[in-house]
């Protein structure tokens, strides 16, 4: 006959009144500084409910893998006060409990569900099914006219939800939490984040000026099922992207400009190398002398090199890498005011992140159009396109934009990935 597993051979348990609602009678034993016996046996039936709801098995066996903390109870009144909650359970018809014979008689070898829902009231929790419906009730009709990525990803999550998953890591039971996920993702898809900053926005949608920010974390990996979102690779970049910020990234410029900046005006035509601006006070843009070109540079170093090496009267702008919103209207103030004989000019890197940067800015400057600055020149030593990158380069070069293009230039002149940063600083207009 099979020995007793545990080492020793407790009694079989008496029903206590323990359940919710109720007054625990017995002692909370606890194993060192391990969890409490209820604690353990409840984490019990919470796995077995999961599991039964995820369309899994209906038997729990009370093994070292599946069962950890209830083999680390090691000693008899512990492991009694266990299976006496168990057994509680057990005589609100949610479970069997499942014992050994002969001398593993007091071994508890497994619990079996009986009813689920049952087993869910009597622990006072929902079941995944009850958790998805709430959310559903909620989400279904705000989502009726939602763009079909959202739609989809919704639709996906709510499988997941009903089945006690948790997508997009926003389990069913935080409901709330799940439905503040999908309404800001459906508010920032139409827009209406736009022209706000992070805590504006979420009081105007939420009224918690801390809401949006608290769905951040779970936000990106759900706004990037928008196809036309889905290349940034980080959140980060994504949120500057969107403008989804606290507060818009400064604007770093230099040129013959006069600036209604606040509700002041200033003139940053003598100032060098550079000044920093809040992009979002700029009101009114207008030059003050002739400008050779205006020059958008994407990374910082470049930038620096640039306004630093080359003295003369051009406008630079830093776009410190994708150009946010805040920048994007300050390029187009700075297409509408500038001469129509003023040339427009980008200087990026050769790749796929440069050419999405280029298309934001050439889209910021219809009037002028926007010319790749420094993007075709030799590789040197650099190294070739991936299969995926050469497969998305042949994508963007289908689209007759200046975008598709410049790449379309990449690929007739077989040129390969660039860094800007290794290519020395020059004036457009070649001064």
């Amino acid at each position: 006959m099979e020995p007793c597993r545990s080492g020793f051979s407790p009694t079989r348990p008496a029903i206590v009144p323990e359940g919710p609602g109720r007054t625990e009678v017995r002692p909370t034993v606890r194993n060192s500084l391990g969890p409490s016996v209820s604690q353990v046996a409840r984490a019990l039936l919470r796995k077995l409910l999961a599991q039964v709801d995820r369309g899994g098995r209906g038997t729990l066996p009370i093994g070292e893998r599946s069962a950890r903390d209830y083999f680390a109870v090691t000693d008899l009144a512990g492991r009694d006060g266990i299976h006496a909650y168990l057994a509680n359970a057990e005589a609100a018809g949610a479970v069997t409990l499942e014992w050994g014979r002969g001398t593993a008689a007091q071994d508890l070898q497994r619990i079996r569900m009986r009813d689920a829902d049952r087993l869910a009231a009597w622990l006072g929790v929902s079941r995944a099914s009850v958790q998805a419906a709430a959310i559903e009730q909620e989400l279904g009709p705000l989502l009726t006219d939602a763009p079909g990525w959202l739609r989809d990803a919704y639709a996906e999550a709510l499988v997941q939800w009903r089945l006690g998953g948790s997508p997009f890591r926003a389990p069913a039971a935080e409901t709330a939490s799940a439905v503040r996920l999908f309404r800001v993702a459906r508010a920032v898809a139409a827009g209406e984040h736009e022209g706000l900053d992070l805590r504006r926005f979420s009081v105007q949608l939420l009224r918690d000026s801390k809401a949006v920010e608290s769905t951040l974390g779970r936000l990106g990996g759900l706004l990037r099922r928008n196809p036309d979102w889905s290349p940034w690779e980080t959140d980060a970049e994504l949120f500057q992207a969107l403008g989804l910020e606290k507060f818009p990234p400064p604007l770093f410029i230099k040129g013959p400009l006069a600036l209604d900046y606040g509700g002041v005006q200033w003139d940053l035509t003598p100032l060098r190398p550079y000044v920093a601006l809040s992009p979002d006070a700029v009101t009114d843009i207008r030059p003050t002398a002739p400008v050779p070109y205006l020059l958008t540079i994407e990374n910082l170093a470049s930038f620096q090199r640039h306004v630093r090496e080359i003295q003369d009267p051009g406008v630079v702008i830093y776009t410190a890498g994708f150009p946010a919103p805040a920048l994007v209207r300050v390029l187009g103030q700075l297409d509408r005011c500038l001469p129509a004989d003023c040339p427009f000019s980008h200087w990026g890197d050769r790749d796929l992140g440069g050419l999405r940067i280029y298309s934001k800015v050439a889209e910021a400057c219809p009037t002028h159009g926007v010319q790749p600055h420094l993007m075709n020149g030799p590789d040197g030593v650099s190294r070739d396109w991936t299969p995926d990158e050469r497969r998305s380069l042949r994508r963007a070069a289908s689209g007759g934009e200046a975008a598709g293009r410049l790449a379309a230039q990449w690929i007739c002149d077989e040129l390969r990935p660039l860094e800007q940063e290794s290519i020395d600083p020059k004036a457009p207009n070649g001064s």
